[in-house]
């Protein structure tokens, strides 16, 4: 942050604050990568707001495939394709493929995410991890790129196969 730079305060309704800090957060990672190679900066494993960082475990995410909501239900799909290849990313635009979903129900489905974790984990970082940039087969400027380090990718394996 600049020393040059006016903060205002903005009443927000408490069920979005998590999301105006995402938003944020996406508008500083963007600012930030105009002169970098894109994809961007890592995001995902981030400290949200009060919430802490904590290292998923297999016991995790066996509670995360157990759990019926639909919202999480999706998460679950995206994350068995990034853990069939760890450390790849995958855009928005390949998820949206992959999952037979639209870009809305992504982004509600990550939202909704969020706000059980916080919920239900006390954590404030997802299993997986993302970054800012582009795909040369989608039609937007910039989107999101998913993707599963190694040791959450073995994880969430061994939870799928205790499931």
């Amino acid at each position: 942050m600049s020393q040059d730079q006016q903060f205002i305060s903005v009443p927000v309704p408490a069920q979005y604050v998590t999301r105006v800090y995402a938003l944020l957060a996406e508008l500083d990672l963007k600012e930030g990568e105009m002169s970098s190679p894109l994809p961007g900066g890592t995001q995902g494993a981030e400290q949200d707001g009060d919430w802490p960082v904590v290292e998923w475990t297999v016991e995790d995410f066996k509670s995360l495939i157990a759990t019926d909501l639909p919202s999480v239900q999706r998460v679950a799909a995206l994350l068995d394709i990034l853990a069939r290849e760890p450390e790849r990313s995958y855009s928005t635009t390949a998820v949206v493929e992959r999952l037979n979903l639209d870009r809305g129900q992504i982004k509600g489905a990550l939202s909704a995410f969020t706000r059980h974790l916080h919920a239900h984990y006390e954590r404030g970082n997802w299993p997986m991890k993302w970054e800012w940039g582009t795909d040369p087969d989608s039609t937007y400027q910039a989107e999101a790129f998913y993707r599963l380090d190694k040791v959450n990718a073995a994880r969430w394996q061994e939870a799928r196969a205790a499931a």
